[in-house]
Parts: structure tokens; sequence; C-alpha cells
């Protein structure tokens, strides 16, 4: 009767998510091939492929060949590719050479980039009566009207 029930503290820890140790390649690191991950993940050193991320840091040692995708970006280091991330950040000493496709972007003084910057715009697609927002460049949304 006066008893604490475990289902509701089971319910209450199924709902938070797991936020684990984010991944960090240091500065002697070099990947060949593309990485991923669902989590954070911070580099130092040299990727030679895609990255995809949902929070990806930069540093000032890293360099990207590859493209990049996340849901934030934060770049101090090169990238050479593009970008597409909800929020991009460039740092003083960022470094990019490719198009950059966003939904918020800050730059910061002395960044370098060449290439084009694009918002993204969500479209709402109806396929069998769901809606299913799709991340998409303004150009590419005008083009599906």
């Amino acid at each position: 009767m006066f008893s604490k029930s475990n289902s509701r503290r089971d319910n209450q820890a199924s709902q938070k998510p797991e936020v684990g140790v984010p991944s960090i390649l240091s500065i002697d690191t070099v990947v060949t091939g593309n990485l991923a991950s669902s989590g954070e993940v911070h580099l130092d050193g040299a990727v030679k492929g895609d990255v995809d991320a949902r929070v990806l840091t930069i540093g000032e040692t890293a360099e990207v060949r590859g493209n990049v995708s996340a849901d934030t970006v934060r770049v101090s280091g090169a990238v050479i590719g593009s970008i597409r991330a909800r929020e991009v950040i460039l740092t003083r000493s960022a470094r990019i050479e490719g198009d950059i496709h966003h939904d918020i972007l800050s730059m910061e003084a002395g960044a370098r980039l060449e290439g084009m910057c694009r918002r993204l715009a969500v479209v709402m697609e109806k396929s069998d009566g769901d809606q299913n927002p799709l991340l998409l460049t303004t150009r590419d949304s005008e083009a599906a009207e």
C-alpha cells in the first residue's frame, strides 16, 4: 500500500537520452574512411572521408577532407568538402573549401570560406497521409514546387 513503485522509476530512466562520453580523435590520429557517430565527436587529427555526427567539433589542428553532416558543427580547423548542419559555427581560425548548407550560421572575423552558403528549408512532404520533414536547400525546395 505504501511501497514505492519501481515502474515509475523505470519509465523515467527510459525517457532520459543516453549521453556518452564524446569521441576524441587526437592530433596524431589519421582516419582514412568515413566516420559516423550518433553522439558527440571532437577531432584534432585528420579524416580523409565523410564525417557524420550529432555534434561535431573540428579543432584548430584538425583537417577533414570529405563532407561533414551533423546537427551542430563548430569548426576551428580545415574542412575541404561540404558542410550540412542545422547550426554551423566558424571560429576565426576556420578554413573551409566547400559549400555550407545551414539553418543557423555564425562566423567570427578571420574565418576563411571559399564556397557558397545556403540556408536549409524545412519542407513538409506528404507520403501516405503522413508528414515527414525533409531538410533541403532553398534551391531544391523551389525546384520541388
